[in-house]
């Protein structure tokens, strides 16, 4: 009996220690830090205003098919553009979704790992990568506005097609 007793808590001391600890808030908090998360942050929001903008600017080009859009029509979907983004500016501060950051990266992370991306993001090679990632994301996001017009024009023929054939098998 004394012998189970002895296997069994060598087995638990095992799994336990093989179980990673979750890093520690602090460390997480120094790990965002480290990663400039706020500017990140609000390069991300910059990134989807400019996102937006143009997005709306086709949204308006296509519903006047072609037609250019009046002073006033513009003026509009300028004002709407800024209200929408001073919205989600101020509901997606840093501050306000930081113990978002904090709880997944916990959850997602090990203290070991933490740590590593901690030294990572202090060396030469992580402080370029914070600094040059948002031109990164901001080039990137230019170039791949060159595909999204030729594909929502693909999806609108698909949508008015697939509406068509909805409305064929709509009928007896």
């Amino acid at each position: 009996m004394r012998t189970l007793y002895v296997v069994t808590i060598s087995c638990l001391a095992a799994v336990t220690s093989s179980i990673a600890a979750p890093p520690s808030d602090q460390s997480i908090n120094e790990l965002l830090d480290v990663m400039n998360m706020p500017r990140m942050m609000d390069q991300i929001l910059t990134n989807m205003d400019q996102e937006i903008k143009a997005g709306m600017q086709r949204g308006l080009q296509q519903s006047l098919r072609g037609r250019e859009p009046t002073a006033e029509q513009r003026a509009e979907v300028d004002k709407f553009q800024k209200k929408l983004m001073g919205i989600m500016r101020d509901e997606l501060t840093f501050d306000k979704v930081k113990d978002i950051y904090v709880r997944v990266y916990r959850e997602t992370f090990t203290q070991e790992e933490v740590n590593g991306l901690i030294a990572f993001y202090k060396s030469p090679a992580g402080k370029a990568y914070v600094e040059k990632v948002p031109s990164v994301m901001q080039r990137a996001g230019a170039e791949m506005q060159s595909r999204i017009g030729p594909m929502v024009q693909k999806l609108n023929i698909m949508q008015q097609e697939f509406l068509k054939d909805l409305e064929k098998a709509s009928k007896p």
